[in-house]
């Protein structure tokens, strides 16, 4: 689940009504209470099972192929034919690309932009979907669905206050108006050219192959959420207005969550949670990204910093225990402690 795609600043917001109906999570300790998880000093376990970029080469079991150069890198996907990066070239222009790199290092340019692409990859692998901004007010936009492989497009459509939340191979989901007024949920069926509602709330993340979904909350809080099945959008699993669901894992018993809004780079921590009541069990602090990505159904990696400057990619099992699964990197703790977190030179496959 890509939401958003990249790895975004925000503001942890202090004072929160707390949501009152059942599967209320109010279980966010006080920020003074975190260790800060030290990669230096876990144990030496194995390398990443999954898809990684390291600086810029796509390392995918013992295959090694050469990335893009021209910008920083912030996400990659698996996809049919290899593999999908997203860059941001941080200069004059600060364009936004995306490019498709085949298995041997043939590159085909996706999709540029000049402001946030965002992205979302079908559970085949097989189709791509790429929203991109129309004009300066943020409020148009287009959606292009493609075939991964050939970069044949398959579906084209504008829309307004639109967010792309998830494709298949046959259609996209869409939350419309998101924190707006009259927001809705629909599917757009790209091969027909038709859209079907889903729900009266703009869905703003999902997993379509574990029925779920979540829906933007607006009128009860600036960053509330619910989690539903997305089969059957008006029942609720459980909703939060300080905890946020990103990625369940493979046998979809599991979530890991962090907060829905912290102001930095970073996140300072996450939570492993059960996939249908959202009940913690267990839960990793310190300088930690915003990317987490589960590796079986019992490990989850992320990139961590220590407060010495130390960065790594660990693992962590499902009861918080983890260990180092890459070498060490010196970076240096941003001295702005509003960004609290800079990441190694490693970015993890998205699902």
């Amino acid at each position: 689940m890509d939401v958003p795609a990249a790895r975004r600043t925000g503001t942890l917001l202090l004072g929160l009504a707390a949501a009152t109906a059942a599967a209320v999570l109010p279980w966010l300790p006080a920020a003074a209470d975190v260790p800060h998880i030290d990669p230096a000093a876990l144990p030496r376990g194995d390398s990443p099972a999954v898809v990684r970029l390291v600086r810029d080469t796509v390392r995918d079991g013992d295959l090694r192929v050469p990335a893009t150069t021209r910008g920083d890198h912030d996400a990659l996907w698996v996809v049919a034919g290899g593999y999908l990066l997203r860059d941001v070239n941080v200069g004059p222009r600060h364009l936004t690309r995306v490019v498709h790199v085949s298995r041997t290092g043939e590159r085909r340019l996706v999709a540029r932009s000049p402001g946030l692409l965002t992205v979302a990859v079908s559970g085949s692998g097989r189709r791509v979907a790429v929203q991109r901004p129309l004009g300066s007010s943020g409020l148009r936009s287009v959606i292009t669905v493609s075939a991964a492989r050939t970069g044949r497009v398959v579906g084209h459509r504008e829309l307004r206050l639109a967010n792309l939340v998830a494709v298949t191979d046959h259609r996209v989901l869409i939350g419309l108006r998101a924190r707006w007024h009259h927001p809705a949920t629909v599917w757009w069926n790209y091969e027909r050219g038709t859209l079907h509602r889903v729900y009266h709330q703009a869905a703003v993340g999902a997993d379509v192959r574990h029925d779920r979904v979540v829906f933007d909350r607006t009128p009860v809080g600036e960053f509330c959420n619910r989690v539903a099945p997305l089969s059957r959008p008006g029942r609720t699993l459980w909703h939060s207005c300080r905890v946020y669901p990103r990625q369940w894992s493979p046998d979809g018993r599991h979530a890991l969550a962090t907060h829905t809004y912290f102001d930095a780079a970073g996140t300072d921590r996450w939570w492993v949670i059960d996939g249908r009541t959202a009940v913690r069990q267990a839960r990793i602090t310190g300088r930690l990204d915003w990317h987490a990505v589960w590796e079986d159904d019992g490990h989850f990696l992320t990139l961590t910093q220590s407060d010495a400057g130390r960065a790594a990619v660990i693992r962590c099992d499902l009861t918080g225990t983890c260990e180092r699964a890459s070498r060490l990197w010196d970076v240096p703790v941003p001295e702005d402690p509003s960004v609290f977190y800079a990441a190694p030179p490693v970015v993890l496959a998205s699902p």
